[in-house]
Parts: C-alpha cells; sequence; structure tokens
C-alpha cells in the first residue's frame, strides 16, 4: 500500500477498532509501538486476539518476561500518569512536547528552568537583559537511537504553559522514532496464525504466550478454587488516578492489622505472602500480581510501601479482583473476593 490508499485503508482499520482498543493504539502506546506492531494490530478481527496481542506487547518489552510484575510496563504509566499531573492543563499531560520527551525518554539528567522577565546576564548589546518569555531546557546524557549529551529546549512565548519543543517537524520526526528493540523471539512458539505485515521481520504470536511464573501455587489454586478462608483477617482500598482513555491506574493497597502480625506462639513472619489477580466479568485474566508484605518496611510511618501495594492499567469498567494473604510462620490464610468499578477518564477528570 502506497500513498493515500495506505493513509485511507489505515484510517478505516482504525475508525473499525472498539473504542477501548483504538484508545489504546493512539493514547496508551502511541509513542512506543513501532510501525510493523500498529499494523499487525489493525489487522486482527477478533477482540481476544487483540487482548493476546496487548498482553504480548508488554512481555516483549519486559527486562524479565518470566515475572509476574512488568517493569517496562509499570515504568511506561508511572511516566504517563507523571506527565498528566506536571504537564497537563488544557490537555493531557502526556499529549504536551514535554510530556511525550517524558514519557518517551524519562526524567532528564538535568532541566535548567527560566521564567519570563528573569534577568539573562547578558550585556545589552548581546541580546535582551531580561527573557522574553520562559523556557526550558532539559539534557540528557545519553539517549538510546538518539545519542550522547542531547538537549531538548521547551518554549512558552505564549505565557500559557504550553511549552513547546524548539525544533523543526523534521527533527522532530528524527527524534521521536519508535523504538524497535527489546524483541523476544517468538519462533519457538508455534503459532495458531500470525498478523501479516511488510518490511519486517517482527514476529507477531496470536495465541496464547508464555505464562510468567507464579511463587505462591498454594495461594494461586485459593483464587483458582474460590477458597474462602478467614483465618488472617484483612482489608484493602482501591483509588483510582486517571492516565489516557483506554486505561485507569488502581492503585490496590493491602492493609493487615497489628494484631494479626504474629502466630499464636508469638513468633512474628518477616513478611506476609500476598497474592491477587484480576480479571473481566468474562473469566479472562488481565493482572496477576504477588507481593511480600514487608513487616520492617511497614512500619516506616508515612512511606509508602510498593510491598503492600499494586498499581495496575485497567480499561475502565467491571472486573472481579481475588486476593489471598498467607502467614508463612502459621500457615493461615485469608481470602478475599470482590468486585472494581474501574471509572473513565471523564469521571476522574478533576479539570471539568
Amino acid at each position: 500500500m502506497d500513498g493515500e490508499s495506505s493513509k485511507q485503508v489505515e484510517d478505516k482499520a482504525l475508525a473499525s477498532l472498539p473504542e477501548s482498543d483504538r484508545a489504546w493504539l493512539t493514547e496508551d502506546v502511541a509513542y512506543i509501538m513501532a510501525p510493523a506492531e500498529r499494523c499487525a494490530f489493525l489487522k486482527l478481527e477478533f477482540e481476544e486476539e487483540r487482548e493476546q496481542f496487548v498482553e504480548q506487547f508488554w512481555t516483549r518489552r519486559s527486562s524479565n518476561p518470566d515475572l509476574l510484575d512488568n517493569d517496562f510496563k509499570e515504568e511506561h504509566y508511572r511516566r504517563v500518569v507523571f506527565a498528566n499531573e506536571k504537564f497537563g492543563a488544557e490537555i493531557p499531560g502526556w499529549k504536551t512536547d514535554r510530556g511525550r520527551a517524558y514519557v518517551s525518554f524519562g526524567p532528564p539528567d538535568e532541566i535548567e528552568s527560566h521564567a519570563s522577565g528573569e534577568p539573562t546576564g547578558r550585556p545589552r548589546e548581546e541580546g535582551p537583559e531580561t527573557a522574553q518569555y520562559s523556557w526550558e531546557k532539559w539534557h540528557y546524557r545519553y539517549l538510546e537511537g538518539v545519542g550522547a549529551d542531547t538537549d531538548l529546549e521547551f518554549v512558552d512565548p505564549g505565557g500559557s504553559g504550553d511549552y513547546r519543543l524548539k525544533m523543526s517537524l523534521e527533527e522532530k520526526d528524527s527524534l521521536f522514532v519508535s523504538p524497535t528493540h527489546g524483541w523476544v523471539d517468538w519462533k519457538d512458539y508455534e503459532p495458531i496464525r500470525f498478523a501479516p505485515f511488510a518490511g519486517s521481520d517482527l514476529v507477531v504470536w496470536i495465541g496464547p504466550g508464555p505464562v510468567p511464573r507464579v511463587k505462591f501455587k498454594d495461594l494461586e489454586a485459593m483464587v483458582v478454587s474460590h477458597i474462602l478462608r478467614d483465618q488472617v483477617y484483612f482489608s484493602h482500598r482501591v483509588e483510582y488516578v486517571r492516565a489516557t482513555h483506554a486505561s485507569t491506574m488502581a492503585r490496590i493497597v493491602v492493609d493487615i492489622p497489628e494484631d494479626e502480625l504474629s502466630s499464636p506462639d508469638g513468633r512474628a513472619p518477616k513478611a506476609f505472602e500476598i497474592f491477587g489477580r484480576i480479571s473481566k466479568l468474562s473469566g479472562w485474566v488481565v493482572e496477576t500480581f504477588e507481593r511480600s508484605g514487608s513487616l520492617a518496611e511497614r512500619k516506616r510511618a508515612g512511606e509508602p510501601d510498593p510491598n503492600w501495594e499494586v498499581t495496575v492499567p485497567l480499561a475502565p469498567g467491571l472486573y472481579r479482583l481475588a486476593m489471598v494473604v498467607k502467614n508463612p510462620i502459621s500457615g493461615e490464610t485469608g481470602a478475599m473476593y470482590t468486585s472494581l468499578d474501574v471509572p473513565t477518564y471523564e469521571e476522574l477528570d478533576t479539570h471539568k
């Protein structure tokens, strides 16, 4: 497909996607998806295939696909949320030039920031003595695919707070290229079918992929069997934060009362084992997580402890949440089954 016809075909395929899938493609992964992946995704016909594709998209980028926690995915959505909170105003922060740089490259190594009217320190003959508009310079010691000592200058000539990257369109296109590193070789898996695309050696596997390793197998079995236990009492809370129109960040925090933190014989475990699973009402598992809740870390008042919480991106809608907590000293467990009603981007939009 060449020229305008190629664009028309792509636009038609994009328009035919369900709204949530279209938002995931154009918002969540707009800056990090390779062209071959985008083409493959647009050619998929069934929702189950797209769900498998999304899972494998993140798995290809994980530094250790055998683990349940995907470090790349977690960092990516952390950047999206930070960009929204730091740079967002009239438009979502991830859409701004600074947001795009932050999501694509992460935090700069150095930031030089100047406000409008601030003295420049230059002699009058060398230019204005005060800054005519606010601007920032972000310095990266090294950017993969770009090079060493890269500076990005953002300017706000209108004073609106919408800083624009001071760079030509050609330079921007050259800077913000979709990365193609970090592929997993899927050739060891016999595919049900491939999503074809031209000009790429990327293998897109459509079908069940490799399953990450679960450490707490006994707790997983309780979740699968829906076993009810209340030997260990615990509670939880869920907080929601805007990310994109496709994904809302759900922060699930586990809390265990002080009187549960020891065994009947007085022995206290160093950590509680926590296993959780989030699934759609159809039964499709969208997230599985494990934590080893350290009691020592828990006692640090006022500091968030990742051992007792998990933050996951979820499409708005209803889900089932199952969690099991185990005292490894006594072997006692507690199980909880509840629902999650994930709000939309608009419902969380505090700027309205």
